[in-house]
């Protein structure tokens, strides 16, 4: 094998696993652990930064920093970065022209069997406009810089009305619903947990002031509650009769949240600002269900029933 050929081997090895020992990569590519230590030095003197370990059997790893290392995928790695550069391109707003470019940097060296499978999947495959809400990636990282850093943040939050107020906080975590983001924080002004929509949050900024230790909420449950339940007027709780995990592939977090009774059935606790709204999407479930609560939410069924009898019922 030849030199250069042997160093971007041993390069996409290193990127490949965390800890690798001499003797592995040295079978790995059928040379002698002499050579990989001289190879690993010549990597070092092009500028990627190679740590070595301690340990009887010692070792290395690929550490941070240094110049960026090609990327060396294989073909299944190569399609997914591109499918998900080419269809995620216009979710987080401000990121549209590094995508782009991204994008055209990874098509040039694509080979022609997986251009093909590229080309393929987007002409067989039709994307619906509006289907997630983009975000400010300046915004994220400021939160998500705060969360991880325990650190305060101040900005600005636009409501479903429409009323912007100045919000005071310490971010525990942003949740991906697949659709929008949500921020769970600590709300310094009302002494509370709060979730936020990252798309309604501006002028995000670090205070620089610590985070107080206290006890943190689950946030997935946090927004399963905020988001699908105590966010609206009216709430319900309807048996599903249905197992969990069947329950969970049907009803996602911000519509409902649902807990397990027995292996059979589920409890799901939903929120709705329209009762004949509530009763069409249980109906339209195909999940057989009884009504727990309210009696509000019976008497809707009931009359949705009698609608389709009198306008089907022959």
């Amino acid at each position: 094998m030849k030199s250069a050929e042997r160093l971007l081997r041993l390069l996409g090895l290193l990127q490949g696993r965390i800890d690798w020992t001499a003797e592995d990569l040295a079978a790995r590519l059928g040379v002698t652990t002499r050579t990989i230590r001289r190879d690993i030095s010549r990597l070092r003197e092009l500028g990627y930064p190679v740590e070595a370990m301690a340990g009887p059997g010692g070792g290395y790893r690929l550490g941070a920093g240094g110049k960026l290392p090609p990327l060396l995928l294989d073909d299944e790695e190569a399609l997914a970065v591109a499918l998900g550069l080419r269809n995620n391109i216009t979710f987080v707003g401000g990121l549209e022209e590094a995508s782009l470019s991204a994008m055209g940097k990874l098509e040039q060296v694509l080979p022609p069997r997986i251009r093909q499978s590229l080309e393929d999947f987007s002409e067989a495959t039709v994307t619906v406009p509006g289907a997630s809400v983009r975000v400010d990636p300046g915004v994220v990282g400021v939160v998500t810089r705060a969360s991880r850093e325990r650190t305060r943040v101040r900005f600005t939050y636009t409501d479903a009305r429409g009323a912007r107020t100045e919000r005071h906080v310490e971010p525990l975590r942003i949740v991906h619903t697949g659709r929008r983001w949500y921020l769970v924080a600590y709300d310094m002004d009302r002494e509370d947990w709060r979730t936020f929509r990252v798309d309604r949050i501006s002028d995000a900024r670090g205070t620089g002031m610590r985070s107080a230790r206290r006890p943190a909420p689950d946030p997935v449950d946090l927004i399963n509650r905020g988001v699908a339940v105590e966010a609206y007027i009216y709430t319900a709780e309807v048996i599903l009769d249905c197992p969990l995990e069947v329950a969970q592939k049907m009803i996602p977090i911000t519509v409902g949240r649902l807990e397990a009774k027995g292996k059979k059935r589920t409890l799901l606790h939903i929120g709705a600002d329209n009762l004949q709204w509530l009763a069409r999407y249980l109906v339209a479930s195909e999940i057989p269900f009884e009504v727990v609560s309210p009696d509000e939410l019976r008497a809707e069924l009931v009359e949705l029933g009698r609608q389709l009898i009198a306008r089907h019922g022959g």
